[in-house]
């Protein structure tokens, strides 16, 4: 079976795209057709596969591809039968952003885009494919994501997000009940900065990714009295970031944090934005930061938005620089 294993690189879809495709399957799978094919999947396209090995290679892959690529619509427009009858689908439109998005991964030539409804025997297949005709209507759906699996037996490895600045989600106050969560998303977040400067809890136990716990969260909100806010997307906190407010005008900015497998959809820009407007309600008119001085793409983007660089500050107790960065809210 160790042989056999591969890791398959799948195209997936928005929300609504994945209700309606999952709809129509799981309506077969009510009238007694349940086919041999793996369960619990997110509706997608199947882009490629690779030899088990390549997993980190990929891993890697994903995150620039989907850095490159804008979430895009598709037409989905037929249904269909290949393998010899043994599968149903519902094809796409291959318009040129799904080409493109498959030869990120491998040659397009042989290629044809579809979602799978059901593998079974071919008689079920024709028996099944009236009823996915009956349910199925032409529609435009969305390409948002990127999932890396492992079959077989079946491995979730990770997932990636398009660049999509149309993202629903909704800004709003931290509840207390939230703060272990909110631990999570900003230890995960900050963890990809540790990996790619070399941090670890032993050489720099005071970084946010090892530092964060719940005590310190809840001494920030329940004696400090910190604003702390959250970016809720269906339900799940994705985003972070809280205030210290100061007698002199000003207040600081910390832990601004977006879940790695969301991040380059808009998410940080949109808390950084709710930031600056928190920040004057408070009636106060300089924005601080701190950052790791040697994260350039990191500083580049604050500057990007009105920040300024002031100075750096060397700790015995970090592997790394600390530089501070402002901005004037006037």
């Amino acid at each position: 079976m160790e042989d056999n294993k591969k890791l398959y690189v799948l195209a997936g879809y928005d929300e609504k795209t994945e209700t309606y495709l999952s709809g129509i399957q799981n309506k077969l799978y009510e009238q007694g057709f349940v086919g041999t094919h793996t369960k619990n999947l997110p509706a997608h396209i199947t882009l490629d596969s690779f030899p088990t090995e390549q997993e980190e290679e990929l891993k890697a892959l994903l995150h620039t591809v989907a850095e490159q690529t804008d979430a895009f619509e598709i037409s989905f427009s037929h249904v269909g039968i290949f393998s010899g009858g043994y599968v149903l689908f519902l094809g796409p439109d291959t318009n040129r952003e799904l080409l493109d998005l498959k030869e990120s991964f491998g040659d397009s030539f042989d290629w044809a885009a579809h979602t799978t409804m059901l593998i079974d025997e071919p008689e079920v297949i024709a028996r099944a494919m009236p009823e996915v005709i009956k349910e199925f209507q032409p529609f435009v759906g969305k390409v948002t994501s990127l999932h890396l699996y492992e079959f077989f037996p079946t491995r979730y490895i990770t997932t990636v997000y398009l660049k999509d600045e149309s993202v629903p989600g909704t800004i709003r106050e931290m509840k207390k009940r939230e703060i272990p969560e909110c631990v999570d998303v900003i230890r995960k977040s900050f963890q990809t900065v540790a990996d790619e400067f070399g941090f670890t809890e032993k050489n720099a136990p005071r970084f946010t990714a090892y530092a964060t716990e719940e005590g310190r969260l809840a001494y920030q909100f329940f004696v400090e009295k910190r604003p702390m806010y959250v970016y809720s997307y269906h339900g799940k906190i994705v985003g972070y970031y809280s205030l210290a407010l100061f007698e002199d005008g000003s207040a600081e900015l910390n832990n601004l944090a977006v879940l790695p497998e969301y991040r380059h959809n808009g998410i940080g820009t949109k808390l950084l934005a709710d930031c600056f407007e928190k920040t004057r309600k408070f009636g106060k008119d300089k924005l601080k930061i701190g950052i790791v001085e040697e994260n350039k793409v990191l500083r580049s983007w604050y500057e990007k938005n009105g920040f300024v660089h002031v100075g750096t500050q060397k700790f015995a107790f970090f592997p790394f620089t600390c530089g501070y960065m402002e901005k004037d809210l006037i």
